[in-house]
Formats: structure tokens, C-alpha cells, sequence
């Protein structure tokens, strides 16, 4: 009878917790959309929200101003992209959030499971994409520099597609594998699987990288741009100057990135520097980070037959392209299954 007794108070017990835990969920929610009131200038009240819940994801909530500091993000990468229309921005922001929540499901379970990465491994997984682009430490933070990275954001990038891998692997009792047979097929289809061969141009640059941090430094590192700009045209170092202005990669070599592939540059500045020929600079170009000037130091296009389809390098980086395919299809797989039995509710 006491036992059973006992196993009665730890029900309630538990009972208890869970209607605390979800008290407590409802009560962040009513704090987190308060309406603040004041009063106008013409005397009558207005309301402002301050921030509410726009997901809750099992025990844990996702804020709008999350959600807010997440589409800002992404519009610095993608510039381009116009959210103007109202419409068009609710869209964007729904796809945004169930991406959100994705992500925090993710970190739940790598929580749960006890997945560790660490430094050695991160450390591993960026030098292996750096033999596998042909990039130096400068050009790596050079390319991540125009997509409006820093080498931190692309070093926890990494960690997650590792945790994510890992995850996978964990769940599905077995490791993703890659065959031979499995190479030769796609290399048939394709060639030259964006590794250095026949026909691909590299340019041997360097770069002068003038970065505001607000929209208020907009007009002076401008004016800036153009005043190194005209000191260049009457003939001044290109070298001495970006040792002297420059806070972009290898500042101190003169701005020298050495050789990058063409179709490794942003579109932009691919096309800037395209009718470039040797010792050519380019105009000051604005990005969403700052203002490039940009110098070509040699052109090179390769011959040799690095990038055929039976060379190392080619069935490595289709090793690498079939992995990240499967860990992907499989993960989509997971993640619509995880979804369906966790509590998710979307308040946007």
C-alpha cells in the first residue's frame, strides 16, 4: 500500500512539472508580446510591441527579434534580395522560421545524444576544403569575405555540417560510404567536377578592402576609395597602398591573394576584374561590406590535364559532392520524421 502510494505522489509529482513546465511557456509568451502604452503628442494612446514568441519547439521558444536578427543576415549575403513588399517579406520570413525551427530540432538532439566535435576535427574539415579549392589561408578569407563571412562564421558552419554527419550516422545505425562505382558514374556525367583543367582561368590578385561597419561610414570610406583610386592612376604603389589603407586579407603582402580561380569569385567581382589584363586595377566597387579595389597581377589558364575525370583531385572532390548528397537526402529523411513527433507550435 505504501508503495502504491508512493507511486500515486510521483504521478502527481510529474503531473505537476509538466503543467508548471507549460505554465511557464504560456506565461513567456503573454511577457513577450506586451503591448507597451504611452501617451502621444496629440494626447490620444499608442501601442508599440516590444517582442513576442513566433515558435515554440518542444521546451524551447524561438523570439521574432530571432527570427528579425536571422532575415537581416541573410539579406547581407544575398543583397539583392528585395523585401520591400509586404507580402513578399511575410513569405520570406515563414520559410525563414521553418528553417529556424529545423535548426533548433537539429541542436536538440545533438544535445541529446551527447555529439561532440571539436577543434582538431573543425580544424581537419577546413584545411581539407582548402586542398580541395586550391586556397592559401588569404584566399579563403578572401572568398568568405564576399559572400559577407568571417572565418568564425564559416569554422561553426563547418562544426554543424560535421555535427549534422555525425547525427545521421548516429540515428540511422550506419555510416555514410561512398564506392568507387558510385565515382565513375558520376564523373561520367560530370568531367571536371570544379577542379583545376583544361580551359579554367585563375587570376593572380590583390586587393585594397575598405569596410564600413554602419551606413553612416557609407560616404567617407567612399570618398576614401576614390582618393586611393586616383593616387593609383598617377602611378603610386599598388602594394604600398593596401599595406597602408587595406583591412582585407594579406594587407601586409600588398593585398597579394595569389592565384584564385575564376568561378571561386563572387559575380561581381569576377566581373570586375574579367577585361582586366596584367597590371590592370579596377574601379572602386561597392559590396554590402565595403568598397574593393582590385588588381590583376598575372592571368593564368591551365592546360594540363589536373582536372580530368581519372585524376586524384577529380575523384576526391566527387568523393566530397557524393557524401554531401547523401548526408543531405538522408537528413531531409530524418528531419520530416523528427517533425512529426516533437511538439511544434508557429505563432507568425
Amino acid at each position: 500500500m505504501k508503495n502504491k502510494w508512493r507511486n500515486v505522489k510521483e504521478l502527481q509529482s510529474i503531473e505537476a512539472i509538466t503543467r508548471n513546465r507549460w505554465l511557464l511557456c504560456c506565461l513567456l509568451a503573454i511577457l513577450q508580446s506586451v503591448v507597451f502604452c504611452f501617451a502621444g503628442e496629440n494626447g490620444f494612446a499608442q501601442t508599440e510591441t516590444l517582442d513576442r514568441i513566433v515558435a515554440v519547439v518542444n521546451n524551447e521558444i524561438i523570439l521574432y527579434s530571432e527570427l528579425e536578427e536571422q532575415v537581416s543576415l541573410l539579406q547581407k549575403v544575398a543583397p539583392g534580395l528585395n523585401l520591400d513588399n509586404s507580402q513578399e517579406r511575410e513569405q520570406f520570413e515563414r520559410e525563414t522560421l521553418q528553417r529556424m525551427v529545423k535548426e533548433r530540432l537539429v541542436e536538440q538532439e545533438v544535445k541529446r545524444l551527447n555529439i561532440n566535435v571539436d577543434k582538431r576535427d573543425i580544424d581537419n574539415a577546413v584545411e581539407n576544403f582548402k586542398k580541395e579549392n586550391g586556397f592559401t589561408d588569404d584566399q579563403l578569407k578572401y572568398v568568405l569575405q564576399q559572400q559577407g563571412k568571417t572565418l568564425e562564421e564559416f569554422r561553426e558552419n563547418i562544426k554543424k555540417q560535421l555535427e549534422r554527419a555525425r547525427l545521421i550516422e548516429r540515428v540511422l545505425k550506419s555510416k555514410t560510404v561512398v564506392t568507387d562505382e558510385q565515382i565513375d558514374a558520376y564523373l561520367q556525367g560530370n568531367p571536371n567536377p570544379g577542379v583545376t583543367g583544361v580551359g579554367r582561368e585563375r587570376r593572380h590578385l590583390a586587393v585594397i578592402f575598405l569596410p564600413f561597419r554602419d551606413k553612416s561610414q557609407v560616404n567617407d570610406v567612399e570618398k576614401l576609395a576614390q582618393d586611393i583610386h586616383g593616387r593609383l592612376k598617377k602611378g603610386e604603389d599598388f602594394a604600398r597602398l593596401a599595406g597602408q589603407y587595406s583591412q582585407g586579407p594579406a594587407a601586409q603582402e600588398g593585398g597579394d591573394l595569389g592565384f584564385i580561380a575564376a568561378d571561386e569569385l563572387s559575380p561581381a567581382i569576377e566581373s570586375a576584374t574579367r577585361g582586366l589584363n596584367a597590371n590592370q586595377f579596377s574601379e572602386p566597387m561597392k559590396t554590402p561590406q565595403g568598397y574593393y579595389i582590385i588588381k590583376v597581377l598575372e592571368i593564368q589558364r591551365e592546360t594540363q590535364a589536373a582536372g580530368s575525370a581519372g585524376s586524384t583531385a577529380a575523384r576526391d572532390k566527387a568523393r566530397s559532392a557524393l557524401f554531401q548528397q547523401e548526408v543531405d537526402r538522408r537528413y531531409e529523411q530524418w528531419i520530416k520524421e523528427l517533425t512529426d513527433k516533437s511538439f511544434i507550435q508557429i505563432n507568425l
